[in-house]
């Protein structure tokens, strides 16, 4: 800096005689500061007003610490970018932050379990997932909370700036996840299809077999157990498949077997017990080829028939046979299908509906239960309350089925023919009579039930403690009312020995059993097992 100061009058006196002088008194004096004062005062400015900014920085610092300090510190409330999975827990206190974890983990949250075929949604809770709503909060909270103050203040930088994940504390309970997978394990699983046989142009042909698969549980758990929480938030589940191999892999050896049962005839006989009728209904060769399968039996693989579509031609069967007949399907079905596949005969009896009976004038229950060949205590239990000593014209009774009367499978080449009238008993085999003998039936206080029954039980030397007799070859036959049975043995003896009726053969002497000579009983004891058919006529 130059400071410049100028005289207004030269002074006269002064050196006159030089010019030189003169002249240079009359120039300006120039007078120069040091270099080293230039700017001072400038930068004292400077220095001051930086002093005042860097002092109003630090104090807005310091209130934004303390800002900050009091809103998370004295608030209680988790530092900004802490958050567990994809929720955002910064700000939050510890109470909202438990109610927000449960909600989006326990309540909200699904998880898929697929095993890349067939997909099944869970709950978390469904699977044995839950969250630790509270165990996960504390540990949000403690994120710029602990260590050091130079640790807790690097935790607060680093989560603000870059966001601090934590692991959600998460609980399994295995027994609930395998319980659920088992539950979906018939969902998310293929039954593998065993190698069979079937028909194709008249020819048969092998069919391979086809693998299956299910769910492998054990391996799923492990996923499961190794890192429930990853599931959680990732909300899936790989159900890990293994394969079930076919039990039957080849169905190739068999097509011999099959062919032996296509190739011969298949009959049905059908045997109507009640009448003593039978016939006979052919089924069609490729309705038997429709039946062929392919089945493990004995532990090894076997041609079978399908059991249903054997049941489905007996329903169809029972069609043709009238009179309300038809052939239990559910009863026949296995043994046909058997018989039909070794070769033997294929045999069912038919079955006979209740029927109604509309009472006549002078009708008693006795007399109806002679009359239908039904014991008239089943007539009255079937009709409960009505008053079995007046019975009222008009009345409309139900009928049971003669087929209660055939508890047990018929044997239908054997048959027993009672005559009351005649007072005699036929014996046929195969259609055939083999045998008559003169009986002795019940006396008219103590009837014989007229009927169509069957032999249920064999007794040596039955007793009858009512009359104090004893029955020997004794073949029960019919209940005359419940619990007492009626049937066809040798002549009787009571307890003292005295053998009776031994000169009454040839007319009623019976309290309604029939009544054979001892060697005839004998025989026809060791003849006729249970099941063989007994018809008693007038």
């Amino acid at each position: 800096m130059s400071l410049r100061y100028r005289q207004a009058v030269p002074a006269p006196h002064l050196y006159p005689e030089d010019p030189y002088l003169a002249r240079q008194s009359a120039r300006p004096i120039v007078f120069r500061l040091p270099r080293r004062q230039r700017g001072t005062h400038l930068l004292l400015a400077l220095a001051f007003l930086t002093a005042i900014g860097f002092a109003a920085v630090l104090l807005a610092a310091a209130l934004g610490a303390a800002l900050f300090y009091g809103y998370y510190e004295l608030g209680e409330r988790i530092y900004p970018g802490v958050s567990a999975g994809a929720l955002d827990l910064g700000g939050a206190t510890q109470p909202e932050a438990v109610r927000m974890l449960d909600k989006r983990w326990n309540q909200e949250a699904s998880i898929l379990v697929t095993n890349g075929l067939q997909n099944r949604l869970f709950t978390p809770g469904e699977l044995g997932i839950s969250l630790d709503a509270r165990a996960t909060t504390q540990s949000a909270y403690n994120i710029g909370r602990r260590g050091s103050l130079m640790a807790r203040l690097a935790q607060i930088y680093v989560s603000w700036k870059d966001h601090w994940q934590i692991q959600p504390m998460v609980a399994l309970d295995l027994q609930t996840a395998r319980s659920a997978l088992e539950a979906t394990n018939p969902l998310m699983s293929k039954a593998p299809i065993d190698a069979t046989i079937r028909v194709e142009r008249d020819e048969l042909v092998a069919v391979p077999a086809e693998l299956g698969y299910s769910l492998n549980i054990d391996e799923s758990l492990k996923t499961l157990q190794a890192d429930a929480a990853l599931v959680l938030q990732n909300g899936v589940l790989a159900a890990l498949p293994q394969p079930v191999p076919a039990a039957i892999s080849d169905a190739t050896p068999l097509l011999t077997e099959a062919k032996r049962i296509l190739d011969q005839p298949a009959i049905v006989q059908v045997y109507d017990p009640i009448s003593d009728e039978s016939g006979e209904y052919p089924i069609p060769r490729a309705q038997v080829a429709s039946w062929l399968r392919v089945a493990q039996m004995d532990h090894q693989p076997q041609v079978s028939l399908d059991e249903a579509g054997v049941a489905a031609f007996l329903s169809d069967l029972s069609g043709q046979l009238g009179q309300g007949r038809a052939i239990d399907a559910a009863r026949y079905s296995g043994a046909i299908a058997e018989a039909l596949r070794i070769g033997n005969p294929a045999r069912a009896s038919v079955s006979h509906p209740s029927t109604r009976y509309l009472v006549q004038s002078g009708d008693t229950l006795l007399k109806l239960g002679w009359r239908l060949g039904i014991p008239y205590w089943m007539i009255l239990q079937a009709n409960p309350g009505i008053n079995p000593d007046a019975l009222i014209a008009g009345t409309e009774l139900i009928i049971p089925s003669k087929d209660e009367l055939l508890p047990l499978p018929t044997v239908p080449n054997k048959r027993i023919v009672i005559s009351l009238a005649r007072q005699r008993l036929a014996i046929y085999q195969d259609g055939v009579q083999i045998a008559q003998h003169v009986i002795s039936t019940g006396i008219n206080r103590s009837p014989t039930q007229p009927g169509v029954f069957q032999v249920r039980t064999h007794d040596k030397n039955a007793y009858a403690s009512v009359w104090d007799l004893y029955m020997p070859n004794f073949l029960g036959i019919y209940e005359a009312w419940p619990g007492f049975m009626n049937g066809i043995h040798g002549l009787p003896t009571l307890s003292n020995g005295q053998r009776m009726w031994a000169n009454s053969l040839g007319r009623p002497a019976s309290y309604g059993c029939i009544i054979l000579g001892l060697e005839e009983a004998k025989w026809l004891y060791n003849w006729a097992e249970d099941g063989v058919i007994v018809e008693i006529r007038e």
